[in-house]
């Protein structure tokens, strides 16, 4: 079949299906919604690969460097599966250790407020029965609890609640099922990188113009460079905040200082709402262990983050994709806004791609 003519019929097809589908929107969203919920083990999959890809091939690459200086040097694909493993592993110990250090601080915080209700609990029993309480108000609030509506509101809340579990048991299970397709997708997907990408290659320069398929996989190319470059400085920018936040807390005498600051490593990976999760996490634990150090807790962690987000941030992340500061925020809002934490996530490297093209 002829290149101008392939051209031309995915040109009239593309019409055609925008006509008519200007004539069905809500047949075709429907559509859309499903064809999206069949996908979405592969769309998660491929995102997973995607951030997957920036340690792999980073390991591959010093792998590759390392065995090139013996004689008898492993495969490419013997390669390919070492980097898997050693990028996994990393991922593993990380979250290894967030768990060995909030597991144990979470089970001395249960069993503080344990001691602390042994304590209140005989404390409210000896006040209620305190003679000197007002019986009249005691019989008046009895007299006004009506026994078939409370009856009927326990029913109602049961039937509610056991509604409510079988909702979460299967959003539970369909979560289950996505994400283990989704983990099938990403490591195929890692391990036939350079398949999967001459295809696409091939496919795109198949039925589009040669102009228009080069600016595409040109456009794609830059991404993906940038992409790896802006999860690098984000790594990078997690790992000074958590340090910094580790010393201040240390300085100032928190609580929970390491804690801390790996949890707060290990959400900056997120932009900008990771330390809105991990500031709440440290408040609670602060109140947990000592209430009167709340406060305290609330501005040297805000003070950390004003430094980090003023001054370390866009110069890390910035210099990273070759963005000014001004256009790292300005990326990092606007992306936020429209689509949440992956619009942070994606918008800062193709805004950084636009801005070079």
């Amino acid at each position: 079949m002829d290149h101008k003519f392939r051209q031309n019929l995915l040109l009239i097809a593309f019409g055609v299906c925008l006509f008519a589908a200007l004539f069905n929107l809500t047949a075709v969203m429907g559509f859309l919604r499903g064809i999206f919920k069949v996908l979405l083990p592969v769309i998660a999959g491929g995102i997973l690969a995607l951030f997957l890809n920036v340690p792999v091939t980073g390991i591959r690459k010093r792998l590759e460097r390392l065995f090139s200086r013996r004689k008898k040097a492993p495969s490419g694909k013997l390669i390919q599966i070492l980097s898997f493993i050693i990028a996994m592993t990393a991922v593993l110990l990380v979250l290894s250790l967030v768990v060995i250090l909030l597991v144990p601080q979470l089970v001395r915080s249960v069993q503080s407020i344990y001691e602390q209700l042994k304590i209140k609990i005989p404390e409210w029993i000896e006040f209620l029965d305190n003679p000197d309480l007002e019986e009249a108000w005691l019989n008046k609030l009895i007299s006004n609890i009506n026994l078939d509506k409370v009856m009927t509101s326990i029913s109602s809340s049961i039937e509610k609640l056991l509604t409510q579990t079988v909702g979460i048991l299967s959003v539970t299970a369909n979560f289950l099922v996505t994400a283990f397709f989704a983990i099938i997708f990403c490591v195929y997907m890692t391990f036939e990188k350079e398949r999967l990408t001459s295809q696409t290659k091939a496919l795109v320069r198949a039925y589009l113009k040669p102009s228009w398929s080069d600016s595409i996989l040109r456009f794609s190319n830059m991404f993906s460079k940038t992409f790896a470059s802006f999860l690098t400085g984000q790594c990078v920018e997690a790992v000074i905040l958590g340090v910094l936040m580790f010393l201040a807390f240390t300085l100032f005498k928190l609580p929970y200082g390491s804690l801390v600051g790996v949890l707060t490593a290990v959400l900056a990976i997120i932009p900008f709402i990771g330390s809105y999760i991990s500031g709440a996490a440290s408040l609670l634990l602060t109140f947990l262990f000592d209430p009167s150090a709340v406060l305290r807790c609330l501005l040297v962690y805000a003070s950390v983050q004003f430094v980090e987000n003023q001054f370390i941030y866009p110069r890390v992340v910035g210099s990273s994709v070759g963005l000014s500061p001004l256009y790292t925020l300005m990326a990092a809002l606007i992306g936020g806004k429209l689509f949440g934490i992956p619009g942070i996530l994606f918008f800062i490297p193709l805004t950084a791609v636009a801005v070079e093209l």
